[in-house]
Formats: C-alpha cells, sequence, structure tokens
C-alpha cells in the first residue's frame, strides 16, 4: 500500500483545513464558558480522556498551569467506574476529551462533576455524542468523520481547542491563531519532505524512544501511540526529566530515539532555560550510543552534533510549533507503516471507536 492512498494520509492533510474555520464555529459557546468561569471562579481544573485525548489534555495542562496559574489535574476515571469514588469537583472546571464522545469512564467523571455542580465542558468530534450532550458545555472539532482508526485531524482540532479555552482562563486572546491553519497547510509539504529522511530507519526498528518535556511533551506520547498502533513499533514515550529516573539505563549503542526540541518556549523569558534542557538530553543521548533523531526548528543549536536533524518549520512559540510536531508524527507514522507492509488505516485488534468502563 502507498501511504498517500490511504484513509489516515488524507485526513491528517485535512487539519489545516478544519483550523481555518474552528474558533469562528465554537465562538458563542466559548463566550458561554467564560460568562460561567466568570461567576463560578473555579479553584482549578480537572481532565478526563484516553489516548490520543489524553494527549491533547496534557498539552492544556501545560498551557493553563503557565499562563493562568490554575492547577490541572489530569483524572483517573477508574476511580469512579472501578472504585465507586464519589470525587469533590465542586469547585472545579471539569473538562472531558473524547473523539467519539462515546467514552463510558469519561462520562462517569462529568455524570458525578454534574452532580457536584461543577462546570463541565466536553471536547468531542460529534455533536450528537453522548458525552457531548452530557456535558453543559461542548466545544466542537468540526473536523468531519475520520474513518482511518488512527486519530489525526482531530488531534489537531482538540490542541486547538484547547488552546482557546487556556486563552479564555488565561484571559488573553492570542492573535497568532487565526492564521495557524493556512501556515499549517504552507508548512504541511516542508514537513513531508523532512519526515522523508526518517522513514528507511524506521521502517527496519521495532523499537525506539521518543522524547520531550513541557509542552511538546504531549507530542511525544502521541508519536508514541501513532508508532504502536500503526507500525507495531515498540515505541516508549518519556518526558525527559523523567527518563533520567531511570529508563535511561535501557539506551545504549544504535538504540533509535527520537527528541522532539522547539526552538521557542512558552514565552521569551523562559527560551533559555528551555534550550539549555533539550541539548542537554540530545548530549547524554549521544554519550550513551543512541541513534539520535531530533525534530527540530532549531537546527543551529544542534550543529556539529553526531545526530540527526530533521528540520521543520516552526512556530511563533513552542505551543504552536506543536501543531507542525503532531504532523511530523503523523506523517512518519503513515509512511513508516506503509513501508513495513502494514495498513495504517486498520491496524489489528483495534477499533475506531474504544469504550473503557
Amino acid at each position: 500500500m502507498q501511504y498517500k492512498d490511504t484513509l489516515m494520509w488524507q485526513e491528517l492533510n485535512l487539519a489545516p483545513q478544519v483550523l481555518e474555520t474552528l474558533a469562528q464555529k465554537n465562538k458563542a459557546v466559548l463566550e458561554k464558558i467564560a460568562a460561567e468561569i466568570a461567576k463560578k471562579q473555579p479553584a482549578n481544573i480537572y481532565t478526563a480522556a484516553r489516548g490520543t485525548s489524553d494527549h491533547a489534555m496534557i498539552f492544556f495542562k501545560y498551557l493553563v498551569e503557565s499562563t493562568s496559574g490554575l492547577p490541572v489535574a489530569s483524572g483517573a476515571p477508574s476511580v469512579v467506574t472501578m472504585y465507586g469514588a464519589k470525587l469533590k469537583l465542586e469547585k472545579s472546571l471539569v473538562v472531558a476529551c473524547s473523539q467519539s464522545g462515546k467514552a463510558a469512564d469519561v462520562m462517569e467523571i462529568v455524570k458525578n462533576a454534574n452532580e457536584c455542580g461543577a462546570i463541565t465542558v466536553a471536547i468531542t468530534n460529534d455533536e450528537e455524542s453522548p458525552l457531548a450532550k452530557l456535558a453543559q458545555y461542548h466545544l466542537c472539532c468540526f473536523a468531519g468523520e475520520e474513518k482511518s482508526v488512527a486519530a489525526t485531524k482531530t488531534f489537531c482540532s482538540q490542541l486547538y481547542l484547547a488552546q482557546l479555552l487556556a486563552d479564555l482562563l488565561a484571559g488573553s486572546k492570542d492573535k497568532a491563531l487565526p492564521a495557524l491553519g493556512k501556515q499549517l497547510a504552507e508548512d504541511a509539504k516542508k514537513i513531508d519532505a523532512a519526515t522523508d529522511s526518517m522513514v528507511d530507519a524506521f521502517v527496519h526498528t521495532d523499537e525506539c524512544f521518543i522524547l520531550s518535556r513541557g509542552v511538546s511533551s504531549a507530542i511525544a506520547f502521541e508519536c508514541g501511540l501513532k508508532l504502536q498502533e500503526t507500525c507495531y513499533i515498540r515505541a516508549r514515550a518519556y518526558h525527559s526529566s523523567d527518563f533520567y529516573h531511570g529508563p535511561m539505563a535501557m539506551v545504549g549503542e544504535g538504540t533509535k530515539v527520537i527528541l522532539f526540541a522547539s526552538k521557542n518556549g512558552l514565552t521569551v523569558a523562559s527560551e533559555g532555560v528551555h534550550r539549555e534542557d533539550y541539548l542537554k538530553c540530545a548530549d547524554k543521548m549521544i554519550e550513551l550510543g543512541a541513534d539520535l533523531y531530533v525534530v527540530t526548528d532549531d537546527a543551529a543549536s544542534f550543529a556539529g552534533m553526531k545526530a540527526h536533524i530533521v528540520e521543520i518549520p516552526g512556530g511563533e512559540n513552542e505551543a504552536f510549533t506543536m501543531y507542525r510536531f503532531a504532523l511530523t508524527a503523523q506523517m512518519l507514522a503513515c509512511k513508516v507503516s506503509c513501508g513495513k507492509g502494514r495498513n495504517p488505516d486498520s491496524p489489528r485488534a483495534l477499533k475506531k471507536v474504544t469504550v473503557t468502563k
């Protein structure tokens, strides 16, 4: 199968177009959420999600805590569905994220939150889904039907909606967001060309590690999932800071490692520490003999290092570079899957909608 003939490839390339109108389509709901937040003044945020949707919530967590100071907890739905807990969420904003809107355990969290009087917001790709109707407010991905099992355009939509909600909580509007869709469409060809340099190596790979930190760690986990489900590569993703606490012992001569490194941090003030951190990580992987692939918009900082530099376009800050990272991960997985003779649209043992209770 040629990767350009797959549904996954067709759908991931629709993401820029979807983002162009997403803010306007959700404007009225966002205004209602803003009014409710101003009225109730939630003290914290609690998220509920699984898989790709949970990775979008990692992105959300870093944005919110960095820009508004509100603590964001990544919820464990099992405490409700398996252990019968009654969570005290009356002072919380609860954000439930599910592409299908049919995640049974996530819905139980929303039911619990509704009973407490919390503000509940669902992010789904289906306005008629059970979760969309259960939450008080619904932000829709408006990505159209996604037929490939691997979530692509919906993930980018979730990132965008998460960023809109984070801006709302911070009381600010990012002027760069409205132009993101068109910019991403222009950058897609460059990202396509850049990922070609990685394909052959990963077609012949059975395991690897994916690293990043902070905002970009969300894409490390998402890249790992995409390589697992479409290529059957034993890909393990880590926050680079966690990787030093034990897992790094698994890195030896020739171990494949992907590092996502954004040139810009979230703010100008954070950029020095941000760059120092990922350069430290790269140096350590090279020292251990890793076969390192650095996906970055900051190739100059890695000049002279014994690493494969996969240079892609960047965004205004780390949050905007995330969308370029997302396309990189999706394109890589689609190409490698087909290169291995797999079908990324129909991975073994998986279905489009996964329902956990």
